[in-house]
């Protein structure tokens, strides 16, 4: 099972240099704790409760550790978790579409 967190920054409110070096850091350091980046979508072989209180946990020291003087959360427009399981990506081909070859 897979499960996503999803972090989307308020760029309306803030730069886009604002937004870009806080993305780093987020980006860097989800990836550092086990998630895999897709985007604004972070995923990890978790289930729930722990993937979300990791990515909480994360943000937490990104916030503490680079960000000391800010408070990160209020640059987040939209911060949360769900099963990513049976998530489709509808830009690939159905996969009773696809064929596989073999030589």
């Amino acid at each position: 099972m897979r499960y996503g967190i999803m972090i989307n920054l308020d760029y309306e409110s803030y730069t886009y240099e604002e937004c870009h070096e806080l993305w780093q850091s987020i980006r860097n350091a989800m990836v550092e704790a086990g998630f895999r980046n897709e985007e604004r979508l972070f995923t990890i072989a978790e289930d729930g409760d722990k993937a979300c209180e990791l990515a909480k946990a994360v943000l937490d020291q990104v916030n503490d550790h680079e960000y000391p003087d800010h408070d990160i959360y209020t640059y987040l427009k939209e911060f949360y978790g769900y099963d990513h399981t049976n998530t489709k990506n509808l830009l690939l081909p159905p996969a009773e579409g696809l064929e596989v070859i073999e030589d």
